[in-house]
């Protein structure tokens, strides 16, 4: 199989934030505060693009929303062990404790579990559970509604984050309930 030359432009995308994430971390006083930052901002950034070019796919674009899945995975498990790690102490209790009693580590957490099951499902051996995929979306505004709680007053950006989200939820449900009106129609 040939490889699509326009993939090239999803890697490029993830090496520049790679660069760029590790440029400001090592520019910046708390690491810990600005490695969370980055690798949150980054996997909501490549979760919409993902999302984004499976709802308006072109023929040139096929691989994306996999190839920016991936990346998005990629940047949430560095989010979370950077959470687990420097603020539960790798502690499994103090993670459940901070799990069930605050909505800002819930939210993160369950859109943590639902990229992983995502990630689990694109693999040839799991293309049996391949419709769990439209919990995509899901996680997309879970992971917005945690970075809008991440500020102590949400500005313009994590204001964007939740309405974009919505908009992606509204817009995949109303193409999924076109394409399956269609279906019965024919």
């Amino acid at each position: 199989m040939l490889k699509n030359p326009y993939d090239d432009i999803a890697y490029c995308l993830f090496y520049l934030s790679l660069i760029y994430s590790l440029y400001c971390v090592f520019q910046a006083f708390d690491f810990v505060k600005e490695a969370s930052l980055y690798t949150g901002i980054f996997s909501l950034l490549f979760l919409n693009l993902s999302l984004f070019f499976s709802l308006w796919s072109c023929k040139w674009s096929k691989n994306y929303p996999k190839i920016l899945g991936f990346c998005a995975f990629f940047w949430s498990i560095l989010h979370f062990a950077n959470y687990f790690v420097f603020t539960q102490n790798i502690s499994f209790l103090r993670l459940t404790q901070s799990i069930s009693t605050r909505t800002f580590e819930a939210s993160g957490f369950i859109a943590f579990i639902i990229m992983t099951i995502l990630f689990i499902s694109s693999f040839k051996t799991f293309r049996k559970i391949e419709k769990i995929r439209k919990l995509s979306y899901l996680s997309l505004f879970l992971g917005s509604y945690h970075y809008f709680l991440s500020a102590k007053v949400p500005m313009f950006w994590q204001w964007s984050a939740i309405i974009v989200a919505i908009g992606y939820c509204t817009f995949g449900f109303l193409k999924h309930l076109f394409i399956t009106k269609k279906m019965k129609n024919i």
